[in-house]
């Protein structure tokens, strides 16, 4: 009983660390962010913490992280549907967490690399979701702005993703539903480690008793 308790506490106190790191992502995206355009093309730092949630603890952490993000981000756009960043962000960090549990280790110099493609592909999901839902503003620019859009986008992820996957470590790092590290193919937990060790000096004793007997 007590065990539950601690995993709630441990969960709540994360949720609450999340709910901090979004906060000042928010914040961020609408103070100094929206004035660092390129082509009239602003940073997404929302999405950009979706990707790093989904890259530091996994795609269910991914998922959520980058829904509630997404729902933050739709409360400031005005000229698309509302849960279309939700959607998108959520799909983005999800993707970025299979892609980390099943391919990738957490390495630092992959950070700026896994930011740029998971922002990519949240930016193309949200244009291709967006056209499907009847917004047509979003592709009429045509593909070439689209790829400009991806590139700049990308660009600034990689530029900001180290603070960004640092603050989600913060927040998420104890709590990660990414597998732990495998040795030979099998993962080997803390606790079984004295026993195989005992196991290992009993047969070595045995052995030797079985040399002094013959």
């Amino acid at each position: 009983m007590w065990d539950r308790a601690d995993v709630s506490g441990r969960w709540v106190k994360a949720g609450l660390k999340v709910a901090v790191v979004l906060f000042v992502g928010i914040l961020a995206q609408t103070t100094f962010g929206a004035d660092l355009r390129v082509n009239d093309v602003a940073p997404d730092f929302m999405l950009l913490l979706a990707v790093c949630a989904g890259y530091v603890g996994g795609p269910d952490e991914g998922a959520v992280v980058g829904f509630a993000a997404g729902l933050l981000s739709d409360l400031f756009l005005q000229n698309t549907p509302f849960g279309l960043s939700a959607l998108a962000a959520c799909l983005a960090g999800f993707a970025a967490g299979w892609a980390r549990t099943n391919f990738l280790r957490l390495r630092l110099w992959l950070v700026p690399a896994i930011a740029a493609a998971g922002t990519a592909l949240g930016v193309v999901l949200f244009v291709v979701m967006g056209y499907l839902v009847g917004q047509a503003q979003l592709v009429a620019p045509g593909k070439r702005w689209l790829v400009e859009v991806v590139v700049i986008e990308a660009t600034y992820a990689a530029l900001f993703s180290l603070p960004a996957v640092g603050l989600m470590y913060w927040a998420l790092g104890a709590h990660s539903s990414a597998p732990q590290p495998m040795t030979a193919g099998v993962t080997v937990t803390a606790s079984e480690l004295p026993s195989r060790r005992r196991g290992s000096v009993r047969s070595r004793r045995r052995r030797r008793v079985r040399a002094k007997v013959g």
